[in-house]
């Protein structure tokens, strides 16, 4: 079924029928920044953190992951035995985690490991591809959300140790200043895994690796105060991936979620510029048209457009045919074996380490 002619209306209730169909073998999650008419027909809607334990907690047969490659490759990572992962757009990737190898992380390790007195721990960002995660399982590592960065990290210096961050530089450097950690005890790590710090690399506890999302190192300063000028009553509320100045003059910082949450509980007519990604800043603005919400500069994901209701309705429909004997399933998500041990250790301990806390 190749469903050409069909309107959004038409796909939904597509989607909705073969769901009823195959009951409880199907469930369809959802990243935040994932379109509204898709988000609208999900089993579950959340930020990384939310979709891993989500995902390892069902029993569904069938996922059809509404998301990037490496959220579908997390849950395939995380799924148990005679479980499919489906991802209705395998084109739909991500930049950041594409800007660190396994085997970089492994050299930019040793390189630390050279200058630090200290044992250090990789801590890797969700935002990477499942080789990045295997390789902080076995590495005694784990990896972290931005719901849950604070709390990982956290977790390994109040055990004495170092902490390697990867991919994402600013994420981990607003971090690091949320713990109190001073500058001159955080480094940045270039790909030639060189240093860049302002105190001695033997007294470093945060290391960063040079990474960033593009949808995020988009917004400036100049950005926060053009919006407050306009919306002087206005509260700025921005995702911790953006630089360290911008998060410094922002009235609060948090994950996708904790910026969901946060609005949902606000007051009917109160104010909100939220700097992060621009297809969720516009759900949110529909979900709750009672406040005013803008965008602290449009500034959205090109991957995360790529799924489409037509993609998932696609997705779907090779589920129901495989069921009925007659084809395969599309787009399913395989990871590499050799990468899959590690990487659902690293998972598993970062919802231990959540979840314990």
């Amino acid at each position: 079924m190749k469903f050409d002619r069909y309107s959004l209306t038409m796909l939904t209730e597509y989607i909705t029928s073969a769901r009823e169909e195959l009951g409880g073998r199907l469930v369809i999650p959802a990243h935040h920044y994932i379109a509204p008419d898709i988000v609208d027909i999900a089993d579950f809607t959340g930020d990384s953190y939310k979709l891993a334990v989500d995902v390892s907690r069902t029993s569904a047969e069938f996922i059809v992951f509404c998301g990037v490659k490496f959220m579908a490759d997390g849950a395939a990572v995380l799924a148990k035995e005679g479980q499919h992962v489906l991802m209705p757009e395998p084109r739909a990737g991500c930049p950041m985690a594409d800007m660190i190898t396994a085997s970089e992380a492994d050299a930019a390790l040793k390189a630390i490991n050279a200058v630090s007195p200290r044992e250090t721990a990789p801590v890797v960002y969700m935002n990477s591809h499942a080789d990045a995660k295997s390789f902080c399982g076995r590495n005694n590592g784990s990896v972290c959300t931005s719901s849950n960065a604070k709390k990982i990290v956290k977790h390994y210096l109040d055990a004495g140790m170092n902490v390697f961050f990867f991919p994402d530089y600013h994420l981990g450097s607003n971090v690091a200043d949320e713990l109190g950690v001073s500058p001159d005890m955080t480094a940045r790590v270039y790909n030639d895994f060189t240093f860049e710090t302002t105190g001695e690399l033997s007294a470093v506890k945060v290391f960063l690796w040079n990474g960033f999302c593009p949808v995020h190192y988009d917004f400036d300063v100049e950005d926060v105060q053009r919006m407050r000028s306009h919306y002087p009553d206005g509260k700025v509320v921005i995702h911790p991936e953006s630089k360290r100045a911008v998060a410094d003059i922002a009235d609060m910082s948090g994950s996708t979620q904790f910026i969901y949450d946060t609005i949902s509980k606000s007051d009917p007519g109160s104010t909100w510029i939220v700097g992060t990604e621009l297809t969720f800043v516009q759900r949110i603005a529909r979900d709750f048209s009672d406040r005013v919400i803008e965008p602290l500069k449009p500034s959205p994901c090109p991957d995360m457009r790529k799924v489409t209701l037509k993609s998932t309705a696609l997705a779907v429909s090779s589920v129901l045919d495989y069921v009925n004997g007659n084809g395969s399933l599309l787009n399913e998500v395989h990871v590499n074996q050799e990468h899959v041990e590690g990487a659902k250790i690293a998972l598993e301990r970062m919802i231990e380490i959540v979840e314990k806390g």
